[in-house]
């Protein structure tokens, strides 16, 4: 009987076969599990799947570029400034006073102060409107004077200035001065013990000759007599014995010449009493007496 069954299953599959061949019907396969997709999101103009569907189009991941952190930030000092006092001061064209001075500046102003002068670092140069300046430190105030550096351009400081040499002034020749009066004492004499107390001299013209009628008067404790010259004795002599003996010791003498009284100047026995004008008209010869002298050559000159 299984023979039978075979033979009979045979036949089955080999009419199916033919009634296939003319239909072109073919059964549909069954259908397999598919691996469901994972959906992601899609940008903005990705393309649309075949049935309407989007396709989905796998995106690298790539992690976002570290962004470099911002260096911090670093205080920036304020700008160095010098401000002058409350004195005008000379802005000069270089670190020192032997340069000349370019303008002045005023009390408050301020000034940038662009650099400073190596060594003593006791300049400032600023920013003088527009070109540069120099200020002397110790006159002004400065702010941030640490930041200060050595200035790049110093100018040479100027040559020297010869000093002139003044000229020699050429000496103007003096005038001997006027005299002070119409005769001059030119001798003091010579004076000697005596046994009675003297004075005797001369008075001379300009041209040195004896001169007469000029009056002398002799003082000692005030006013005391006036005689003239060639009045009883030679040309151009006078005379006075004052005392008619011995003088007392310390007695202080002077003899001048004075302008004659009006009368009894020329009278060589008179002692004239006329004391009216005593303005001397020479120095005074003057001596203090301690014993009795004779002095002679006692000399006047008409200027």
């Amino acid at each position: 009987m299984r023979w039978l069954q075979s033979l009979t299953f045979l036949f089955t599959v080999l009419m199916l076969a033919a009634c296939g061949s003319r239909n072109t019907s073919v059964e549909p396969a069954l259908p397999t599990n598919t691996a469901v997709p994972t959906f992601t999101s899609t940008p903005v103009g990705a393309a649309v799947g075949a049935g309407g569907g989007q396709v989905s189009t796998p995106q690298p991941q790539t992690q976002p570029a570290a962004t470099p952190a911002a260096p911090a930030a670093t205080a920036t000092p304020d700008a160095p400034m010098a401000t002058i006092g409350n004195v005008i001061m000379n802005v000069r064209g270089g670190p020192g006073t032997n340069y000349n001075v370019i303008g002045t500046a005023a009390p408050g102003q301020q000034f940038e102060i662009t650099g400073k002068n190596p060594g003593l670092g006791d300049w400032w140069q600023i920013n003088y409107n527009g070109q540069t300046g120099w200020l002397y430190g110790p006159l002004v105030t400065a702010t941030n004077p640490q930041v200060v550096q050595i200035a790049l351009v110093i100018p040479a400081p100027p040559p020297p200035t010869a000093t002139p040499i003044p000229p020699t002034p050429v000496p103007v020749p003096t005038q001997p001065p006027a005299p002070r009066f119409p005769y001059s004492l030119v001798d003091q004499g010579q004076c000697q013990s005596k046994v009675t107390t003297f004075f005797e001299g001369v008075v001379y013209d300009r041209n040195n000759n004896f001169k007469n009628g000029v009056c002398l008067h002799i003082a000692f404790g005030g006013p005391r007599n006036t005689k003239c010259t060639g009045c009883g004795k030679p040309s151009g002599t006078w005379g006075f014995s004052p005392f008619g003996g011995p003088a007392n010791a310390g007695t202080f003498v002077e003899i001048f010449v004075v302008n004659c009284p009006s009368s009894g100047w020329d009278d060589p026995r008179s002692r004239t009493k006329d004391f009216s004008n005593l303005t001397p008209l020479s120095e005074k010869w003057s001596m203090t007496v301690n014993q009795s002298v004779g002095c002679v050559n006692i000399a006047f000159k008409e200027n």
